[in-house]
């Protein structure tokens, strides 16, 4: 631990932060860090340390504030209420292609025009109705209060359904009376992830029965459309589990997929009329379904560095016929536009055979198909969309950075490039964390961030550990390139903790993971020694963790993961250690076990490290490779 304490000047040469600095008072950011330090945590002021920072003078800050309440006070009442009356008659000109104020999103309010024009409607989907004409709802033998489930039904369409529009309407009534399994989907999502005011504890006591439920709908072949968007919404929102390991999205979204391909909804126009158990569902509404498992398809694989489930050429025609013939919302047709473009270039990418030059190609022509997506979409351009488009472009040169080829694009270029694009993404995750929303629904920003697909996060945590890794971790990097990737992790750290509702969830142990690696010391950084490239640019973060393991003297061996059956191990308790992921006196460094590792990713990939787990009783898992 002295070793790695003894580095941290290298990383910051500046130990108080700007806050501490203007107020001239000592500031304890160092020891702190990635949290912020003491003063800023307890006046809730944003804790930054800049070597370019100069103080201001009080005596200019009190004229500072002079000059802008003279500048504020011309403004008349009169001018107040003219500005008013023009800001609602332009509210009530939009007022006719925009979704109800409590169905859109409180970042950019997804345009539903499209929808009103060609509106989705499906026997269960009739209004936007949010009545519910039973005294209890019953799930299994559990009992559940109607506002309850009303809650859960105003939370999800305010925070949750923007991000995956297949609903056009939304009656509550009719969704309970008509698909059980959508109904208590929804409630379920909602419960688990935002924890409703009005019924804290609802989660707990209907997770058991909505387990059995979705084993007896999810097997039903062929599903009808609603349990399709049942198992997508479970795959962008998956429940809580103890290990990541046992997270089903992937699983879910095969059978997703499949039932819409075994329905037919893969072939443009109107439904073979043999279709097996044709549903009277609209064509809108069958072309939105696959939409909506494209989407969820190209999210998840780009995360996971599997091949997505829909990438064929002809797979997506269809995907651009059906954007150019149906009306969808303009966010979400700009989302789809662009995973359109991911899994396009990663069916290039993923080609071994390529060189240091053609990769290099490839990364020019996919900025620039990145920036006709942007000119095409200019009147839509969300900070969403935009995060989006950095966290793939920061996969896609991750991927060439770990493949070592030097082609045309000399590797310093491109980490200059990631590391711009890395900034920026933490900046509009920072920016949406502190933007402020009407329409709270008795939720805190921590619980809103959490409706937020769980792709978002994953892209956040890849970001951050790419600054970490190459960055603020790394002894070649400038002074001035680690001071960034440093006060960004920071910010990152920041939105992982205020979402963690305690430090065994994902976004806890997120946080619990950058606290260990901001006390480690900075290392070089060989661009040689990882050659497996082939699952997008995940094997960056596997690279880095690798980087930290060998720190705490474990080796690691890179193979292949054994197809055949490993019989179960149990770990000896008394050989682990229990070490305080929170204290300040880590000894060695990496005696804590590492949660991300564990717990993080979804994924058989990282049996193949053969890293050592959690103490049982820590948390409440087996190492992996172990089970």
């Amino acid at each position: 631990m002295a070793a790695s304490t003894s580095s941290w000047p290298v990383i910051r040469p500046v130990k108080t932060c700007t806050e501490c600095k203007q107020s001239k008072l000592r500031c304890d950011s160092k020891d702190q860090s990635p949290n912020p330090c003491s003063r800023c945590h307890a006046r809730q002021l944003t804790c930054t340390v800049d070597p370019s920072f100069r103080r201001t003078p009080a005596r200019k800050c009190v004229s500072v504030l002079l000059l802008a309440s003279v500048a504020l006070s011309p403004v008349s009442d009169a001018r107040l209420e003219a500005m008013s009356k023009e800001l609602n008659e332009l509210r009530t000109r939009q007022g006719v292609s925009v979704r109800a104020p409590s169905t859109t999103s409180t970042e950019s309010g997804i345009s539903q025009d499209a929808s009103a024009n060609a509106p989705y409607s499906t026997p269960l989907m009739i209004m936007d109705d949010f009545d519910l004409d039973e005294a209890s709802l019953n799930i299994g033998v559990v009992s559940v209060n109607c506002q309850s489930a009303v809650d859960a039904f105003e939370i999800f369409t305010a925070f949750f359904h923007p991000h995956l529009p297949l609903i056009g309407t939304i009656s509550v009534n009719n969704i309970y009376h008509s698909s059980p399994f959508l109904f208590w989907s929804i409630v379920a999502i909602v419960a688990s992830h935002t924890t409703l005011p009005s019924d804290e504890s609802l989660y707990e006591r209907i997770n058991e029965p909505f387990q059995r439920l979705v084993k007896e709908e999810a097997l039903e072949a062929p599903l009808p459309l609603h349990n399709i968007h049942a198992l997508l919404f479970l795959c962008l929102w998956p429940l809580p589990v103890d290990k990541q390991s046992k997270d089903p999205s992937w699983l879910y979204l095969g059978i997703a997929v499949n039932s819409a391909f075994l329905m037919g909804l893969h072939r443009p126009g109107p439904p073979p009329s043999r279709s097996i158990r044709l549903l009277a569902e609209s064509s809108h509404g069958r072309a939105m379904t696959w939409l909506g498992c494209f989407y969820v398809s190209s999210s998840l694989s780009m995360h996971l560095g599997l091949p997505a489930m829909i990438n064929t050429s002809a797979d997506l025609v269809t995907i651009a016929a059906y954007l150019n013939e149906y009306a969808i919302p303009r966010d979400f047709a700009a989302e789809i536009k662009l995973q359109v473009v991911i899994t396009n270039f990663t069916n290039v990418l993923s080609n071994q055979s390529n060189d240091g030059t053609v990769d290099s190609s490839i990364l020019q022509l996919l900025d620039r198909e990145l920036d006709t997506l942007r000119v095409a979409f200019s009147d839509q351009w969300t900070r969403m969309l935009e995060y989006s488009v950095l966290v793939g472009k920061v996969h896609f040169h991750a991927l060439v950075i770990t493949r070592g080829r030097l082609g045309a694009m000399p590797r310093g270029i491109l980490l200059k490039l990631a590391l711009s694009a890395s900034l920026r993404i933490i900046h509009l995750a920072n920016a949406r964390f502190h933007e402020h929303v009407a329409e709270t629904h008795g939720l805190p920003v921590g619980k809103r961030q959490k409706a937020l697909p769980k792709h978002y996060f994953k892209g956040l945590a890849f970001t951050t550990g790419f600054l970490l890794r190459y960055f603020s971790l790394n002894i070649t990097a400038t002074a001035e390139e680690q001071q960034l990737a440093a006060n960004h992790v920071v910010l990152s750290h920041t939105i992982f903790k205020a979402c963690a509702t305690n430090s065994r969830d994902e976004w806890g142990r997120m946080a619990s993971l950058f606290e260990t690696l901001c006390q480690q010391a900075p290392m070089a950084s060989d661009p040689h020694r990882l050659q497996l490239s082939d699952r997008m640019g995940v094997f960056m973060l596997l690279d880095a963790i690798q980087d930290e393991s060998g720190v705490r003297g474990d080796a690691l061996e890179m193979t292949e993961p054994q197809l055949s059956a490993l019989p179960t191990m149990h770990p000896d308790p008394s050989n682990m250690g229990h070490p305080d992921m929170y204290g300040v006196s880590l000894e060695p460094p990496w005696g804590a076990d590492m949660p991300f590792t564990n717990e993080f990713w979804s994924d058989p990939v990282w049996e193949m490290f053969n890293l050592p787990g959690a103490a049982p009783n820590q948390f409440h898992s087996r190492p992996l490779g172990m089970d």
